[in-house]
């Protein structure tokens, strides 16, 4: 373990520079702009990665860090941050996103922050993002979750009391963009200043800064896509969006790739209304514009007609992109593939390609460093309070300290009663009588069918409690041919055939397993640990959930429609 000191780094002075949109990145003829930290000794080692700890504000964060064999202290290099789901751990996330798996090939510098977790209620661990309206709940456009989302537990510490009805918050309230994680005003927090230390300590080039970040994380993307238009040359977020009322656009261009499943019901591309009750922005409103923002579209210059956006990846689950016309501040691509809340084919490689591919197109020439552009000055001394993370600890990955890993995961002992011909069946085999058979994960399952109240109001009211994180009297039936040690527990959501089913009373049961209990695949699949709290024959697969640590028990199926048990 080392303890690193960063030392004459910037304090900003700003005068009346204008940032400008981005550019496509020519490697001929680009001339990369050097940070700060060029000609400073690494702190972290090269070619592995490294954990690190900082403080912002007095609350302590963390963060892991890739730096490539080929990194030289004098020669620029770009950098990418990827943001974690809700409850995603850093590590778990380097795993599955696949970022880090292209630093060395595509030359780069990768950087998985991890989310605040001051949350100390039942179904931990919390890590989270402050962005996009998450804890400003009621807004312009009312309430972000409906009445039956209502989840008293999803107050945070720094976010308590909690008085909004219903109680709609649900991650931390620590700063990690903006005081309050939407705006424009007040830009700071552990990710700016994350950005700034890295700058001290390392080779940077500063025109080709990135962030991207998937479900919570891509929420933390777009909303850094606003807040750090100046620096930032292009973001991806990966099933992100603004909640309802606090759709934003950048004002210069940011070229961004929205890659969203054609079945997400958690964080939905093209309806507002999300399978545990919560209200989003859709991506055809975060890019056209709407009651609350111009759109990315008119920040971007696009003009003229969309067209394919060809990618490496093209067919692989379907995959489609779409560049939404000529957009001269960087292009604005909407993309869309067959599956749920996860990353593309589930993670790894292909997720990481389709990714960095888009990122490291384009650079932001204005950028010279700490946020400022070209025509702003800034003085050699000491950092500002606020500028740059402070107390900042070096870890070995993987070391005993690691706060980058998973906590032992505090699971109910059995609540379901297991029973041979129990529910969450295999729709191969037949579902009972009060069962539909829906898609979840990559495959389907049995899902007991709740009843809807319909009076005069615009939405459907199921007669169960919707989502939650833990084992809740949730009216879902407890029987299932599970192991006597399984810990699945079942959830409530609007799940169903039709692409807005919270709309449509389409409301079903599902089994919830422990997914970071199991050994995590390359990909980020859930490990064989995990199936095995599952009904016989099915798998434990992300995908339907708000919780991304969790997974669903769902069959696969063959291309002729017949499940395969595996």
């Amino acid at each position: 373990m080392t303890t690193c000191a960063i030392l004459l780094v910037a304090s900003l002075s700003f005068v009346s520079a204008k940032p400008s949109s981005s550019s496509p990145y020519d490697p001929e003829t680009h001339v990369a702009k050097g940070s700060r930290g060029c000609g400073s000794e690494s702190p972290y080692r090269r070619g592995t990665t490294s954990v690190a700890t900082g403080t912002y504000a007095g609350v302590e964060w963390t963060y892991r860090i890739y730096v490539p064999t080929s990194y030289k202290k004098n020669t620029p290099m770009p950098l990418i941050l990827q943001h974690p789901g809700w409850g995603m751990t850093a590590s778990s996330e380097e795993a599955g996103a696949g970022i880090t798996g292209y630093a060395e090939s595509k030359g780069f510098i990768s950087v998985t922050p991890q989310g605040g977790n001051d949350n100390r209620h039942a179904g931990g661990p919390w890590y989270s993002w402050n962005a996009v309206g998450t804890t400003q709940s009621p807004g312009a456009a009312g309430a972000t979750c409906t009445s039956e989302a209502n989840f008293p537990s999803y107050c945070y510490k720094s976010c308590s009391p909690c008085t909004d009805k219903p109680q709609c918050h649900w991650t931390t309230c620590h700063e990690t963009v903006t005081p309050t994680g939407t705006g424009r005003t007040d830009t700071g927090g552990f990710i700016p200043s994350l950005y700034n230390t890295l700058e001290s300590q390392l080779c940077i080039d500063t025109t080709r800064e990135y962030a991207a970040g998937e479900s919570n994380g891509g929420m933390m993307t777009y909303q850094l896509g606003v807040d750090l238009a100046s620096r930032l040359a292009a973001i991806v977020p990966q099933f992100g969006s603004f909640h309802k009322g606090y759709a934003m656009a950048p004002l210069v261009g940011v070229p961004v790739m929205d890659i969203h499943g054609t079945s997400d019901t958690t964080v939905p591309a093209n309806v507002s209304l999300s399978g545990d009750g919560y209200y989003y922005t859709t991506t055809h409103e975060i890019f056209n514009g709407g009651a609350y923002s111009t759109g990315w579209k008119k920040a971007n210059g696009c003009t003229g007609t969309p067209s394919h956006y060809k990618t490496n990846y093209d067919g692989i689950q379907s995959l489609w992109c779409v560049l939404e016309g000529e957009c001269p501040g960087g292009d604005v691509v909407r993309c869309s593939y067959n599956a749920g809340h996860n990353w593309f084919h589930n993670g790894g490689e292909d997720n990481g390609g389709l990714v960095t591919d888009f990122l490291l197109k384009f650079t932001k020439l204005s950028h010279i460093g700490f946020g400022l552009s070209d025509g702003d000055q800034f003085e050699e001394k000491l950092p500002a309070p606020g500028d740059v993370l402070t107390d900042i600890r070096v870890i070995a990955g993987g070391a005993v300290d690691d706060p980058s890993l998973a906590p032992e995961p505090v699971w109910p002992e059995q609540t379901l009663k297991s029973e041979s011909k129990g529910h969450y069946g295999n729709p191969s085999t037949g579902c009972l009588q009060d069962e539909d058979a829906v898609p979840a994960g990559t495959g389907h399952t049995c899902a007991p069918k709740i009843g809807v109240s319909v009076n005069n109001s615009a939405l459907p009211t199921p007669h169960c409690k919707l989502g939650g994180v833990s084992p809740s009297a949730n009216g879902c039936p407890m029987d299932a041919h599970v192991s006597q040690s399984s810990m699945a527990w079942p959830i409530c959501l609007a799940k169903g055939i039709s692409g807005d089913p919270y709309s449509n009373g389409e409301f079903h049961c599902l089994l919830v397993c422990p997914c970071e209990a199991g050994k995590i695949g390359s990909s980020g699949e859930c490990g064989s640990h995990s199936h095995s709290h599952c009904p016989s024959g099915a798998r434990c697969e992300r995908g339907d959930l708000r919780k991304r640590d969790q997974g669903v028990c769902t069959y696969s199926i063959h291309k002729d429609g017949d499940s395969l048990v595996v």
